[in-house]
């Protein structure tokens, strides 16, 4: 543990001729900034369902209904109820996910040398490197949660559905050009609405409609929750030379625009992230299949912003500043705990292409 430990102190010679703009901040000022600033990293969680534990409690239940309960499953008289009960239909149809926030802990030691002997303010730098890791790491769990292969419908359960490049069905199946097509977000916002639930099925890499009991959630996409579709920059490159995006894509500018957004169209929000999930050829098969890519390729992914995943605070992102005196040092620490978890998983849409 000590050599681990000395070998991320930061002493004098580590930082000889860096550059950067220092800004003087104090510590209570800063942590307001923090939180901000860490936010501001988030392409993927911005849009996920957000509540923070209070003090004392270790887990958060959160609850929803799995559906609507529609003509056809409820138990619904059409007569007048003289020598018989009304009949009762069972309140089945409420259930809750269950995040446990988990510790993350980063920090930054930095020798007085160092801090004597150079012009810049290094404690400021540092406070700047941990606010970009926590918003990344924070972006990329949320983005976990959402494209885990955990998440797929089955013949017996919602959930999230797929779009291939081409005329892939399955993973082993994505070959080179089965690239983004921008029609698929007019296909993947179909899937969102529509009440037929439809599943990959990995072992015979095809596509089936679901037997699931009363479908899926005919999802909508409302200003309060939008749909979002995110795309890797090498994808928005598509959209940009689409003369159907670039004629159609609304700037709005009296709307929110989140990080990332480059318009939208058809109505759903269009972001930009490099955080988009992203496979090397022969990386494994992210799609519940056992084996290998044999080309390089991307997991696009359109869902309902604040309904199909969430992002649980134990501890918002927290800075402690403080001195070590035992090696003549000064210490940045930054603490938080927070877990993902997907909600309604037929609020997902996978789009797996090629890369090229």
């Amino acid at each position: 543990m000590k050599q681990v430990f000395e070998l991320g102190e930061t002493a004098q010679s580590d930082i000889r001729g860096s550059s950067l703009t220092a800004y003087a901040l104090s510590p209570i000022k800063w942590l307001n900034d923090i939180v901000d600033a860490a936010k501001k990293r988030h392409y993927f969680a911005q849009f996920a369902y957000q509540t923070i534990l209070p003090s004392g409690t270790k887990d958060v239940v959160i609850p929803y209904r799995t559906i609507y309960k529609d003509n056809s499953t409820y138990s619904i008289d059409t007569s007048e109820r003289t020598s018989a009960d009304v009949t009762w239909t069972t309140l089945d149809n409420l259930d809750g996910v269950t995040i446990t926030p988990a510790i993350r802990l980063a920090g930054v030691a930095i020798t007085n040398h160092a801090i004597r002997t150079n012009a810049l303010d290094l404690m400021a730098r540092a406070k700047e490197e941990l606010v970009y890791a926590i918003g990344d790491k924070v972006d990329v769990e949320v983005r976990d949660a959402l494209v885990s292969s955990s998440n797929n419908a089955s013949n017996s359960a919602r959930g999230a559905q797929y779009i291939m490049g081409g005329n892939a069905t399955a993973g082993s199946e994505i070959a080179a050009g089965d690239t983004f097509n921008i029609d698929f977000v007019a296909e993947a916002k179909r899937l969102l609405q529509s009440t037929t639930q439809t599943y990959y099925n990995a072992e015979t890499s095809t596509q089936s409609t679901s037997s699931v009991s009363g479908g899926k959630n005919p999802w909508m996409n409302e200003p309060g929750s939008p749909f979002v579709l995110v795309i890797p920059p090498e994808v928005e490159e598509i959209f940009l030379k689409d003369s159907q995006f670039v004629n159609a894509a609304e700037y709005g500018s009296d709307k929110i625009i989140h990080n990332g957004e480059i318009g939208e169209y058809l109505g759903i929000k269009i972001i930009v992230s490099p955080n988009c999930k992203a496979v090397a050829s022969g990386g494994s098969f992210i799609d519940g299949e056992t084996g290998e890519y044999s080309v390089a390729m991307f997991r696009c992914v359109m869902f309902k912003a604040n309904t199909a995943v969430a992002l649980a605070w134990g501890l918002k992102p927290k800075l402690t500043v403080f001195e070590y005196p035992n090696r003549a040092e000064q210490r940045i620490m930054l603490e938080t705990a927070y877990a993902a978890s997907a909600i309604h998983k037929d609020a997902i849409v996978y789009i797996d292409v090629a890369q090229a």
